[in-house]
């Protein structure tokens, strides 16, 4: 395992988190963590949030804050004599104008990742959509990463002696470059290198790391794959992709951990009850007890998980990381003030459709607005983009560069098909409606995310896995105090309601579509005497799936993809025009 090496000159006095970030209101309720033998420590779909959120102050921490924490939570382990492992499941990439606005798009991002301790690693989808990207984390994260950037990893843990086998998967990703390879789990694991690692028994713990969410059927087969040869042996598993908080038993010996999104969640995991096979008085881990914690990524909680405070919780290393987080931003110019946002607009927070909703507001003022075509905008059209392509909520106030990457980062460009019968085309929402298609590329509806609790009502306890069949009922006795509540993420998991660090307000969501539509240049009676043709505009992200609507309902083949145009330049980007229609409609007046 590697260890974090501080840096050793002395530097001037830096201000931790960035100069615009605040952090969070003092007074909330925070529930500890529990340490065991083995702990980890992990993080998933950071998408380039490493300055944190600086409009949030519940999720403020960046990069630096997180270096800190991490130093303070290995000194602890050794003090303890306890192993902590360190991880990550990808999606490093793509949401952030950390990453999206360097050239080459990560150029400082996967410089971060290099003074992180990672033990164990894998890469997400969005490091493998582009191929400029791809062949950088090949280039430079794989040298980084040797002797351990392999198949597996086999590791005996500092402390305990925990003799780890280790894979890491992505889920049944077909978008990737062409410069990749994309492998399935149901392939993998019938190949000889992988049975030979699973049939070695010399291993006290499998580590099951992927860009997976915890209930795909590749984590289920992964599972019941080692299972076959190992039915006693723990199993440990950490995913992501969905970007929600989550957590799974698979059985007494082997439960799945999802830490969300954005670097709002730090996911901390914890085992006791097992010991390595070769200590002395080992057991058979009938014993063996799990505990989960979603941390929110705050120096407030960090600095109460360690034990520190404000004085004495930065490490050079963390300092020098936040002045690096500003320096960066500074040059990339993300604070460049575009507009004033009138009001919050929010993805999933406020009914769609409705007045506070983004893609409400997307569909009414900003396709029908911004994407035409000189040549052929006297053409009535239906604008479609996949609501996956929008990334997170926008909020009252300083509307800036980096604000652009953070609600739309992505670089999908606008193709249309020409002059479709409008009899066919008004059946095409209803299609991508039903498809089982990519269009939500981020899963944050999912209603696992979303489950609500009365946190009146939460019970705070650990439950350990031997008896998770017969969990404690919910009960008020605690003593109450008065505490500051914010609203967040109000967790439920197989294994209850006690999860999230932090007692929070319920967050509320609503669903959502998978696709939504702007409508451009139709007469004011165009419902009652719709015209005979019209263009049907998309993402080329979706142009598969609009072929196979365009044919489904046509109820032909006619239509293929590659007869489908540009319908405006290379460099329009949803993230361009975004930025073009905040400047001229919202004002400079915040």
């Amino acid at each position: 395992m590697k260890t974090l090496q501080l840096i050793i000159s002395l530097l001037p006095l830096a201000t931790a988190i960035q100069p615009s970030a605040q952090n969070p209101v003092p007074g909330q309720r925070l529930q500890d963590l529990k340490w065991g033998l083995i702990n980890f420590l992990h993080t998933s779909d950071n998408h380039g949030w490493h300055a944190g959120h600086l409009q949030e102050p519940q999720y403020s921490a960046d990069f630096g804050d997180y270096l800190s924490f991490v130093w303070h939570m290995r000194n602890t382990a050794a003090e303890k004599g306890v192993d902590l492992i360190i991880l990550d499941t990808g999606d490093r990439a793509e949401g952030n104008g950390l990453w999206d606005a360097t050239d080459p798009m990560g150029k400082y991002t996967r410089n971060f990742y290099k003074e992180l301790p990672l033990d164990i690693v894998t890469l997400g989808n969005h490091e493998l959509y582009n191929g400029t990207t791809a062949q950088n984390e090949f280039l430079e994260m794989v040298p980084h990463y040797k002797p351990f950037a392999t198949r597996s990893r086999k590791l005996v843990t500092e402390q305990q002696g925990f003799r780890i086998t280790s894979f890491g998967f992505l889920f049944n990703f077909t978008g990737n470059y062409k410069n990749t390879r994309v492998k399935t789990a149901a392939a993998t694991i019938k190949e000889p290198w992988f049975q030979e690692a699973i049939h070695d028994t010399g291993v006290d713990l499998f580590v099951i790391i992927g860009h997976v969410d915890i209930h795909s059927i590749e984590f289920t087969q992964i599972y019941e794959a080692i299972r076959e040869v190992h039915p006693d042996i723990p199993i440990q598993f950490f995913g992501g992709h969905s970007h929600i908080r989550n957590f799974r038993i698979l059985d007494n010996k082997s439960t799945a951990l999802e830490s969300g999104k954005y670097f709002e969640t730090v996911g901390w995991l914890s085992i006791d009850g097992i010991k390595a096979r070769e200590a002395p008085d080992s057991i058979d881990n009938t014993s063996m007890v799990v505990s989960r914690r979603y941390i929110d990524a705050n120096r407030a909680g960090y600095q109460h998980h360690s034990g520190k405070d404000a004085a004495t919780f930065d490490t050079p290393q963390g300092l020098e990381m936040t002045a690096r987080l500003t320096k960066y931003r500074a040059v990339l110019d993300l604070d460049r003030l575009i507009g004033c946002a009138p009001q919050d607009f929010s993805l999933s927070k406020h009914i769609y459709p409705g007045p506070r909703n983004w893609y409400s507001y997307l569909e009414e003022h900003i396709l029908p607005t911004m994407v035409y075509n000189k040549e052929r905008n006297h053409v009535p059209r239906f604008i479609f983009i996949n609501t996956g392509s929008q990334r997170f909520d926008v909020f009252k106030g300083p509307f800036t560069y980096d604000t652009s990457f953070l609600i739309s980062p992505f670089t999908s460009k606008f193709i249309y098909a020409k002059d479709i019968d409008y009899s066919i085309a008004i059946h095409l929402r209803e299609f991508f409606e039903h498809d089982v298609g990519p269009y939500k590329t981020d899963k944050s509806e999912n209603p696992l995310e979303n489950h609500q609790q009365d946190t009146e009502t939460i019970d705070i306890q650990s439950t350990p896995l031997s008896n998770y069949h017969h969990q404690k009922p919910l009960t008020n006795s605690r003593p109450r105090h008065k505490y500051t509540k914010v609203i967040g993420y109000a967790t439920i998991d197989d294994a209850g309601t006690d999860g999230d660090d932090t007692i929070h307000i319920p967050l509320k969501h609503y669903r959502i579509p998978q696709i939504i539509q702007g409508n451009a240049s139709f007469p004011q009676d165009w419902e009652a005497n719709p015209p005979a043709k019209i263009d049907v505009v998309f993402f080329d992200f979706i142009a598969w799936h609009v072929a196979a609507g365009l044919n489904e309902v046509a109820g032909s083949e006619a239509y293929s993809t590659k007869d489908f145009l540009p319908y405006m330049g290379q460099e329009d980007t949803m993230t361009k025009l975004l930025l073009e229609h905040v400047a001229k409609y919202w004002g400079k007046d915040c």
